[in-house]
């Protein structure tokens, strides 16, 4: 794990609690954790976030897809069904600078987990709720998930080859950027709360966050009136930003001026094209872009891709193989950025996982706790929120509370509070 001094951490001291589950709340509330705040995750007892049975599982104990969302987190497995439970909740979101929260608009009400009554209580809470379609109008209650929304949105409509079936993107990019929207709007509030001492409810969703990532999109059907469609690996109208096949496998061009252009007829060895009738600019080569992309995947299946990358950079093109997972995991970049860190499993060992995305100069983050198991943090929570270790046990006798169920429950649950969000 980073090494870097917690007390230094962007958010150190800032207090928050997760109501989430899956991806999009957890995603938030895991940012915020890495940059130093200290994030109480509730879950459900017996089964915790849903999450924790999506397999497969490293060391056959603990989700890839719970471990990808949940570390510098502590877990307190808790019944939110029952009075107790509830009442536990409450006091944790009481004594909390933010809660971050994905579950369906209205579910958390019952236990009295709602901004309002949260609110009255501690004016300074910031209640982040990430939602499907967002906190007002006719779908407001209804659920979604990551491949519904990219659907709902638009976001499948343009993915994809052109003339060919919608595609699915290939990360969960509505759950993920729903996070990211929520983690910004948490911070801008708490730059409010510096201000006037008053914390705020942020409403973030799937469908918001994914209308923002297309707006080059929806601009340019509201400039001409073209619904935009799928382009395969590169832009819509651009013949020199795709990827093409070498003899051995796949490289991304991304010629996009003038000068790229030239370099590009050189590398090819046509020189010729620069002064073609059919290709002297961008807006003739987008004219001609059926014809300008098979004459130019025509050369490229010529050579294998690590001698095209050489001769292309040479020539100031901007080119890059289309890397798999495995490789990228070895690329000296990303081992120089820091991006894979290697996390000790308390009992299994050891897991790799991508690192912080944010480097800061003088306040880092640091990966902290590893993905805890269910329930691991109770009795430490409840006694620096005030309970007795006499009330600690009696609630444990009831169910109310969990200590340390284990790390992944071999049961698919059924939600007790349904989530808003979430895809395995």
């Amino acid at each position: 794990m980073d090494a870097a001094n917690e007390n230094t951490a962007p958010l150190q001291g800032l207090k928050v609690v997760e109501i989430g589950v899956a991806m999009a709340g957890p995603f938030c509330a895991m940012i915020l954790g890495d940059y130093g705040a200290d994030v109480i995750k509730l879950e459900r007892t017996g089964v915790g976030d849903d999450s924790r049975s999506w397999s497969p599982y490293f060391h056959d104990s603990l989700s890839y897809y719970y471990a990808a969302a949940n570390r510098n987190k502590r877990s307190v497995a808790i019944d939110l069904k029952t009075p107790q439970g509830a009442a536990i909740a409450r006091r944790l979101c009481e004594q909390a600078d933010v809660v971050v929260s994905n579950y369906r608009l209205g579910a958390l009400d019952r236990a009295g987990l709602d901004y309002e009554s949260l609110s009255k209580v501690n004016p300074r809470l910031i209640y982040c709720a990430i939602s499907g379609f967002g906190a007002i109008g006719p779908l407001a209650a209804e659920p979604a998930n990551d491949l519904f929304m990219q659907a709902y949105s638009g976001g499948m409509s343009i993915t994809g080859e052109p003339g060919g079936g919608p595609v699915k993107m290939g990360m969960s990019v509505a759950d993920v950027g729903a996070g990211m929207f929520a983690t910004i709007g948490v911070l801008m509030a708490l730059q409010v709360r510096h201000l006037t001492g008053r914390g705020q409810r942020v409403d973030a969703s799937l469908l918001e966050g994914q209308m923002a990532m297309l707006t080059q999109f929806f601009t340019r059907y509201f400039s001409n009136g073209e619904v935009p469609g799928p382009s395969g690996s590169g832009a819509l109208t651009s013949p020199t930003y795709r990827a093409f096949q070498g003899s051995d496998d796949w490289i991304v061009i991304s010629a996009f001026n003038q000068r790229m252009w030239r370099g590009l007829c050189a590398a090819l060895e046509k020189p010729e094209w620069t002064d073609d009738p059919r290709f002297i600019d961008p807006a003739l080569r987008a004219d001609n872009r059926v014809l300008l992309s098979g004459l130019i995947a025509d050369v490229m299946k010529s050579r294998p891709t690590d001698q095209w990358e050489s001769i292309l950079k040479a020539h100031d093109v901007p080119c890059s193989p289309v890397n798999t997972i495995d490789k990228v995991v070895v690329q000296p970049q990303v081992l120089a950025a820091q991006m894979i860190q290697h996390v000790e499993l308390s009992g299994l060992g050891m897991m790799s996982m991508p690192g912080l995305p944010i480097k800061f100069s003088d306040t880092p983050g640091s990966i902290r706790l590893a993905p805890p198991r269910l329930g691991e943090h109770t009795r430490i929570v409840l006694q620096q929120a005030g309970y007795s270790a006499d009330a600690i046990e009696q609630m444990a006798s009831t169910g109310a509370i969990e200590f340390d169920h284990g790390w992944a429950s071999a049961i698919s649950p059924t939600p007790a509070t349904q989530p808003q969000t979430g895809t395995p």
